[in-house]
Order: structure tokens, then sequence, then C-alpha cells
């Protein structure tokens, strides 16, 4: 008997790991003593551990929960001098506004053509700034801007729209815009980043051009690829052919370094990509693994929204409970649509073949976790370890002492 109540004593130093903290009631009481003179945070209370069925503890919960539905029926107003209005345009799934107030809309929004302006060519055109889906319900959620929805004859400018009728108007339908694509947006937007849209928002995008490969041998030149390389090319092609694999690796003779040696071992061919045929036809990627959007860093001054220059990132975001993990051949149609950009000479060995020849960053999103990964198309081959082992002997010899 004593051993049946020695059970059921509760230790202290045991943890029950069923215990989930983050499913007890908060406590919003702190909510109301915010006033507009605060100019700090109040700090949370505490929180009981289990329900007591006191009434000190239901009335602080009574007002835990009133203090929080104050907070959410509070009145939010836009400041006059920064008060932008948005109307919504039904056809294009957009929003349009004029004379846009604040520092935002000069990395946000687009003026249109007479040609592809949903509302025509009219006087006011010039004037008339286009936001896209995911660029106006983000300004509707920090409040930047006021989206009312079309006027009728008895209503003015328009009933306003609130958030919950933005999520449902502009994410979903054709537009391509999916909850996942506007998580990654604005989470990019409040880290400073410029985010524009792909051409491969809604497709496979134009084919890529000539200046967006990789250049050929013969363009290279002699120069290009240092007489030094040309001339140890040369002959290591023609010993190559010359090879016959029945006979041992290293032929008996002398040799004056490692380096000689690692370059009769490697008789593996590597993937290349600078030296892969150029293809300018559009490649067959899948709907699951298009890059989304281009990003620009936040301290980028040569940025213009009529001419916005290469982007610093280019991101593709997959929904990681639809797609499941990416094979060799969607990863590398996806990275044959990224233009050639090869990493510096004199850049280190690791960042090098991190930036690779080609990169994206895939965005992967978990039920709203996002999660960020750089896939780069990286030429391990070309990276001859012990050619950088002599060379830096050689440079230290050079070198004044």
């Amino acid at each position: 008997m004593a051993d049946a109540d020695e059970a059921e004593m509760p230790r202290g130093n045991v943890i029950e790991e069923d215990v989930d903290l983050s499913d007890e009631a908060q406590d919003f009481r702190f909510l109301s003593a915010l006033s507009s003179q605060d100019a700090k945070i109040p700090k949370r209370g505490e929180k009981d551990f289990e329900p007591h069925a006191t009434s000190l503890q239901s009335n602080t919960l009574a007002a835990s929960r009133q203090a929080m539905h104050n907070a959410l029926a509070f009145q939010r107003s836009h400041a006059p001098k920064t008060h932008t209005l948005a109307t919504y345009h039904p056809e294009s799934n957009m929003a349009y506004c004029y004379a846009p107030r604040g520092p935002l809309f000069a990395r946000m929004g687009s003026t249109f053509s007479a040609a592809d302006d949903p509302l025509g060519n009219d006087e006011r055109r010039g004037q008339r700034l286009w936001l896209l889906p995911e660029e106006v319900l983000y300004l509707l959620e920090r409040g930047t801007v006021d989206v009312r929805w079309p006027s009728e004859v008895d209503d003015g400018e328009g009933l306003p729209m609130g958030l919950q009728a933005g999520y449902a108007m502009f994410i979903g339908g054709s537009g391509g815009l999916t909850f996942e694509r506007f998580s990654v947006y604005s989470a990019l937007k409040r880290q400073g980043y410029t985010v524009l849209r792909a051409r491969t928002w809604n497709g496979p995008g134009p084919p890529a051009g000539a200046e967006d490969q990789p250049p050929s041998s013969a363009q290279q030149g002699l120069f290009k690829l240092g007489l030094s390389r040309w001339w140890r090319t040369l002959f290591w092609t023609a010993r190559e052919e010359g090879t016959d694999y029945g006979e041992p690796l290293l032929q008996p003779g002398l040799y004056r370094n490692y380096s000689e040696i690692y370059r009769r071992l490697a008789l593996i061919p590597f993937h290349d990509t600078p030296a892969m045929t150029p293809d300018i036809t559009t490649p067959a990627t899948d709907p699951a693994f298009r890059i989304t959007y281009h990003l620009y860093k936040p301290g980028n001054t040569t940025f213009k929204k009529t001419l916005p220059g290469p982007p610093d990132f280019r991101v593709a975001v997959i929904d990681g409970r639809a797609t499941l993990m990416p094979t060799l051949s969607q990863l590398s149609a996806l990275l044959d649509t990224t233009p050639h950009d090869p990493p510096k000479d004199a850049q280190q060995l690791y960042p090098k073949l991190k930036q690779g020849y080609r990169n994206v960053i895939l965005a992967v999103v978990d039920q709203g976790v996002t999660s960020y990964m750089r896939v780069s198309d990286a030429v391990f081959g070309r990276e001859k370890l012990y050619d950088r082992a002599v060379a830096a002997r050689t440079k230290a010899l050079l070198s004044p002492t």
C-alpha cells in the first residue's frame, strides 16, 4: 500500500514531456497599460501552471480576454500626411492609386503604357501607379494604403476593404499568388530587400539570350585562357589521346613536382559548365521549381524601377507540403533558367564553390515556416588543389622578405 502511495506522489525533479507551455492561456492584461505616450512595450505577465478553479484565476483570465478584445477592437486610422487611397480593380486583380505618399513606393508599383494600362489611355494614365496583388496586400497589412472597392454612385470613394477581404481577393485565382509566395514576399520586404517578380512567375519564361550563356572556347581565345594554361592543356590533351589505359598510370621517370602526378591520375571527366555548348532554347522547367522573385540588397543604390539591372539573388518559392524532394533533372532545368554568373578568379575556394557558375535560392515554405537554401552549379573539377599549392609556394618565393 505504501508503494502505491509513493508511486502517486509527485516528484519535483520529473518534468512531464507531454506538457506544451504554448497551449496555456496567455495573460494579455499588459495591453491595457499601452498608451500613445508609452515609449516601450511593457513586459508580459506571469502565467499560471494549471487551472485551479478559483475566483482569482477566473477574474484574471476574464480581464486578460477583455484586454485582448479591446486591443483588437481599437480603431486604426491613417495619418492625413501619409494617407494613400488605392482602388481595387477586379478585372486585373490589382489596385491603383494616385500620388502615393511614403518611401516604399519608390521601389514598388509601376506605371503602365497606353497599351498595357487596364483603364486605357486617359488623361490620368501617367499619374496612375498600379500595385501587384502581393504589393497591395503587403501595404494593406502594414496600414500604408487604404484600399477601397470600386466606387458606385452612392458610396463616393468606395467602401473600404478589410484585411480579411484582401486575403480573399488577392491570394489564389489565376494571378498565381499563393500563400507561400506572399509569406516569402512579405518576410523579405520586412527585412529591407527590394522584391520583384521574375519572368518565370506564371510560366517557363522567354528563352535565355546568348549573353546569359557561358562563352564558348572559340570566344574565350588564347589570352582569355592564359598562355600557361593553354600550353599545359595542349600537351595534356596530346598525351591523353595517346594514352594506353592498359599501362600503368605513372610511367617510370623523373617527376619534379606532384602536379604532374595528379594530372596523370585525373582520368574521370568532370562536369564543366563553362565548357558546355550554349543552349538558347527555353528549358522545360517543372512548374513547382521556377524562379519566383528577383531580390536586390537593401544597400543597392543603383536600383531603378525602370531599369532594375541584374538582381543580387534569385528565389524560387516551393511549397514544402505539396512538393517532393527535387530530382537532379528538376534542379538542372531550374539552374538553366539563371544566367551564367562565374565567380571571380581571385575569390577564395569555398565561397567560389558556394557561388558556382549558376545559383538560385530555394525558399521552402512548410506551413508558414520558411527555410532558405542555396543551390549552385559548382565545378569542383576546375579547382585544382595541387595547382593552388604550387601557386602559393611560388608567390611566397617571389614575395620580398
